[in-house]
């Protein structure tokens, strides 16, 4: 009897994560296309439901690195200095954490770079040789972890695309680094529907410019 009603109840349990884990990764999914997709308006609302989940699944790296990635997209649009460094030193912490949760992780070392390049624009002129540093050291060991991840490409076309002709950047020089990005897209596939999958739009976007 005793047996039985252990059986019983270890297939309660399974059934209560089973259900947990589909309610998990239905969010996510739905989370994460809208943060990765939305450029018309303001992000903050998928960041502070994103926040929720990170805060419930501690244990899970990527909530924390989403919170991060919406912080960073969010600064681009935000007015002041002030209130950009507030929201990147807030991406900063998420990352650390998913950082501590998932050591040597490419995706993150990306995001890294991409949080360098955000904290450059903030102030280009006091801030270029030491974020330009550290967005170049990020992109390398994303590199070291997993050379055919497009969105190491993206970025550093980006960076370029954005940097004036007279400093080594420009349009045409940043081509090359968009088309290897979108070739590395074709065949790059991602472990599950809510892993990062921007760049992709963004590259075609400024091949277009």
């Amino acid at each position: 009897m005793k047996k039985m009603i252990l059986m019983v109840l270890l297939a309660g349990c399974s059934l209560a994560a089973s259900a947990q884990k589909e309610k998990y990764e239905a969010t996510m999914t739905e989370l994460t296309g809208q943060l990765q997709n939305e450029y018309q308006k303001s992000v903050m609302p998928l960041i502070n439901k994103m926040e929720r989940v990170a805060n419930a699944e501690t244990r899970e790296w990527l909530p924390q690195y989403w919170v991060a990635y919406g912080l960073i997209k969010e600064s681009y649009t935000a007015t002041g200095t002030a209130e950009k460094d507030v929201m990147l030193d807030k991406a900063e912490q998420y990352l650390n954490k998913a950082d501590a949760l998932s050591p040597k992780n490419a995706e993150i070392e990306v995001l890294k770079a991409n949080l360098s390049s955000a904290r450059l624009t903030v102030d280009p002129m006091a801030r270029w040789q030491k974020y330009g540093a550290l967005f170049e050291q990020h992109l390398t060991e994303a590199a070291r972890l997993d050379p055919q991840n497009p969105r190491i490409d993206y970025l550093k076309a980006s960076n370029i695309f954005f940097t004036p002709e007279n400093f080594g950047g420009g349009k045409e020089k940043a081509k090359p680094y968009f088309e290897s990005a979108l070739k590395k897209f074709e065949v790059f596939k991602s472990p599950n529907s809510y892993s990062p999958a921007w760049g992709k739009m963004e590259s075609e976007y400024f091949l277009g410019q």
